[in-house]
């Protein structure tokens, strides 16, 4: 049964420090090898088809480079001049705040798309293989999506069935456009869910794609396995002034961690995807939950997203209103909110 959280809850509306430029530094491998002399590109978003923000200089002999951004969240790329090699950070968005911040990236050859015709001259088509490591891999959902604006998240426009044994994956009868194209394999299964340590993710980097009616783009997704777990990269909203902080513990008080902080604008939450979502909550059960925009928000906490809570996920909500709802004005930060966990249980 869920419990109403032990102690009143101050809510404080303050304005966001300013924070000075910090380092964020990494190196670029390309399996267990230093890739040298490639540069860093940093993104305000998933969208690395434009110029970006900043661009490192080249990588030294053991790959290490060097950027240096001002607080926000960045998306991270990297190209060798001769557009052989593509390599993605398995922590973007990359948030930045005034301290420096390690962020690796893993380097994948690039295979050029082939142009193949299509049956219908009033739509197109997208096919291809994934693979890790050179070998085909199985069990991976292919993801279409028609702008970057979500940093490349949720379910976008088109979610293929899982690749079979030979990493194989098709998109037909698709209306002539761009198309954005992720691949992903969790290796706890499920098509929606943060992408953690030892997922598998690929992205094209030809993104975004021009399907044309009458054609069939043949394309190779070559993915790596996410090594290090980032607690600041799975939000879906970047940092913006408007925020909620505070802890998630469980019936006896004691810090939750690994609890996601959700934000709900419709009233009825878990039957899809929230309007914003926190890192899962470490040791001491902190926060944040940035928002895009003000309104009324209802807030939860729960293991997991996507799907219902299920018998046994600790879940929780926010209790201090009837309705679990909070008020987001613009620019303002709500701090010291607590949720209360438990794991939830059939009568």
């Amino acid at each position: 049964m869920i419990r109403h959280a032990l102690f009143a809850l101050t809510l404080l509306l303050i304005a966001l420090p300013a924070v000075a430029s910090a380092a964020v530094e990494g190196r670029v491998v390309l399996g267990d090898e230093s890739v040298p002399g490639i540069r860093v590109a940093a993104y305000a978003g998933a969208d690395f088809s434009g110029a970006p923000l900043a661009l490192s200089a080249p990588s030294d002999s053991e790959g290490k480079y060097r950027l240096d951004l001002p607080p926000g969240l960045y998306s991270l790329y990297a190209r060798d001049d001769d557009r052989k090699l593509f390599a993605i950070c398995g922590r973007n968005p990359v948030a930045v705040a005034g301290e420096a911040v390690w962020a690796g990236l893993r380097a994948v050859t690039v295979d050029p798309v082939v142009i193949l015709p299509y049956d219908d001259e009033y739509s197109a088509a997208i096919e291809g293989t994934v693979l890790l490591d050179g070998k085909p891999l199985a069990d991976a959902y292919v993801y279409l999506y028609l702008d970057a604006s979500e940093d490349l998240k949720g379910n976008g426009y088109r979610i293929s069935p899982p690749t079979d044994a030979d990493g194989r994956f098709a998109f037909d009868g698709l209306p002539e456009s761009g198309y954005f194209l992720v691949a992903r394999q969790r290796q706890g299964g499920g098509k929606v869910g943060p992408v953690r340590e030892g997922d598998a993710l690929a992205i094209h980097p030809g993104n975004p794609l021009a399907a044309r009616a009458g054609q069939s783009l043949r394309v190779t997704l070559h993915a790596v396995r996410k090594n290090q777990e980032a607690t600041d990269s799975e939000t879906f909203v970047r940092a913006s002034g408007m925020a909620i902080r505070g802890t998630v513990v469980d019936g006896e008080g004691r810090p939750a961690a690994g609890v996601h902080v959700f934000a709900y604008t419709d009233r009825v939450i878990g039957h899809q995807r929230p309007s914003a979502l926190s890192p899962p909550t470490g040791a001491d059960g902190r926060f944040t939950v940035n928002l895009k925009e003000p309104g009324i928000y209802y807030v939860g906490a729960r293991e997991e997203y996507g799907d219902s809570p299920a018998p046994g996920e600790r879940f929780g909500m926010y209790e201090e209103s009837a309705d679990h709802s909070l008020k987001i004005e613009k620019d303002s930060l709500i701090e010291d909110v607590e949720i209360v966990v438990e794991p939830i249980e059939l009568n």
